[in-house]
């Protein structure tokens, strides 16, 4: 049998992500094996184990494909420079509009919220996860404190309550537009949600 080039390889490997993530979405990770996964992708068995080791390593390297190609993460709001309360807003509708466009990010997202069961072998994931919401949060206290010492944000706001019903708010509106996403428009109603807790943050 001749020897795959790199680039049928790579397309193994991709057929391989985008069979476990239509699984992973449709019957959850707990419930899909890597036979499935491999029918599915019309590939063997051993040609998962060529590129994954197990599946959870399957698990991350969908996570990591997914999180590469997207326009906005959220490692990018981490890093996002805020110099108003607009600034806030503005990333995390950016976040918003990415889940509504962008259709395998949305799958990936439902995947991971409602369809994953974080059982032992995926506590390492799920520890990234909570680390990221963490850190998230940290940010939004700090960036609030430097507006209120900007005069930007009410002097009694007690930031770290702000940044937590920020939070609060944000993971609502995705949770509640992902259960029903003809309910309303996360980037419109939800941004228009967003903006008013915002503005009740102003002097």
């Amino acid at each position: 049998m001749a020897r795959k080039t790199k680039a049928e390889a790579e397309q193994t490997r991709q057929d391989i992500l985008n069979a476990a993530l239509e699984l992973f979405h449709e019957r959850g990770y707990s419930r899909t094996t890597l036979d499935q996964i491999a029918r599915k992708a019309g590939v063997t068995r051993g040609a998962i184990y060529w590129h994954f080791k197990d599946k959870v390593d399957l698990f991350v390297g969908l996570k990591d494909e997914i999180e590469g190609s997207a326009g906005i993460r959220l490692e990018d709001l981490l890093q996002l420079q805020v110099n108003s309360l607009v600034d806030i807003q503005d990333g995390l509708l950016r976040y918003f509009r990415q889940l509504e466009q962008d259709q395998r990010f949305r799958k990936y997202f439902e995947t991971v919220i409602f369809r994953t069961e974080f059982t032992d072998d995926l506590l390492p994931v799920r520890d990234q996860y909570q680390n990221k919401l963490r850190r998230r949060q940290q940010k939004d206290e700090d960036d609030l404190r430097h507006l209120q010492a900007a005069g930007q944000v009410r002097a009694d706001v007690d930031c770290v309550q702000a940044a937590l019903a920020l939070r609060a708010l944000m993971i609502g509106l995705l949770h509640t537009w992902l259960m029903d996403s003809e309910a309303f428009s996360l980037t419109e109603q939800g941004g228009a949600l967003l903006g008013d807790f915002l503005k009740s943050l102003q002097p």
